[in-house]
This record gives C-alpha cells, structure tokens and sequence, in this order.
C-alpha cells in the first residue's frame, strides 16, 4: 500500500543529505589541501566521494516518498540540525586554520564518530521489503580506511 511519507520524516532526510555533502565538502577540502601527497589524497577523493554517495542515498529515500519505503524516522529533526551545525562549525574552523595531515585524519575520525548517528539505519526504519536493499548498499568501510591512513601518514 502506497502512501506519503510524513513531513517530519523528509525534513530529518533532507538534514542528513545536507550534513553528508558537507562532510564531502570537508574530504574535498582536504584533498585539495594535500593534493601533493598523492596517497593521503585519494584518501580524502575517496572520503569524499563515499560521503556524496549517502547523500544521494538520502535524497532517493526522500524522493521515494510515495512508495511504502520508510516505516518511521528514528532521529528527531533537532538532533540532525545539531549534528549538521557541528559539521558546518568544522568546516568553517579547517578552512581558516588548515590542519596538518595528522590533525585532519583526528577530525575525520571524530567527524565519522559523530556522523554515526545519522546512519540510514539510525536515521529511518525501513518498510521490511526495503531495509535490507538499503542497508546492503551503505558502505561501512570509512573509519577504517582513516585509521590505517591515520596509522601510515599521521606519525
């Protein structure tokens, strides 16, 4: 049965999209910044575009609406606007004072531990025919791979 999905539901998503791309704009940022390192960079091209693809993600949920997708929204639309207010504080501070290649793998770690929190599947419960094709394509790999960067080039 098709039905539309609660406003509150596509205001938490249209958030979240909101808070990964400025996640990518970070990881572009510091791509940018050490484009001259060329593993560390495609690192953060990676990051970035990883952080680009849950955004999109978001943004087809949303757009899904009219189908019988999403059961519920799980995270309060107060919490997505603080976590997306943080993300956007880190931006603004990376860009004025630009970190070492150390201090922006610390950042991204704790940023990956804050974006946590707006996983798709924290963020909204999945019709049962639907939760398992969403979860299947988020890629969880990203803490991972700034750790062992952390653990190569941030001595």
């Amino acid at each position: 049965m098709a039905y539309k999905m609660d406003i509150a539901v596509a205001q938490v998503l249209t958030v979240c999209e909101k808070t990964e791309f400025a996640c990518a704009d970070i990881y572009h940022y510091f791509a940018n910044l050490f484009k001259e390192e060329r593993e560390i960079f495609y690192i953060w091209l990676k990051s970035a575009l990883e952080r680009e693809n849950r955004a999109r993600l978001f943004a087809l949920v949303g757009k899904l609406r009219l189908d019988d997708v999403v059961e519920a929204a799980l995270l309060d639309l107060a919490q997505a606007e603080k976590i997306l207010k943080k993300v956007r504080e880190l931006e603004k501070k990376v860009k004025e004072e630009p970190p070492a290649v150390r201090e922006a793998l610390e950042l991204a770690m704790e940023l990956e531990q804050m974006l946590d929190a707006i996983s798709m599947e924290r963020v909204v419960q999945f019709t049962e025919s639907y939760q398992k094709w969403f979860l299947a394509i988020m890629n969880r790999d990203q803490m991972e791979l700034l750790q062992n960067a952390y653990q190569q080039f941030g001595k």
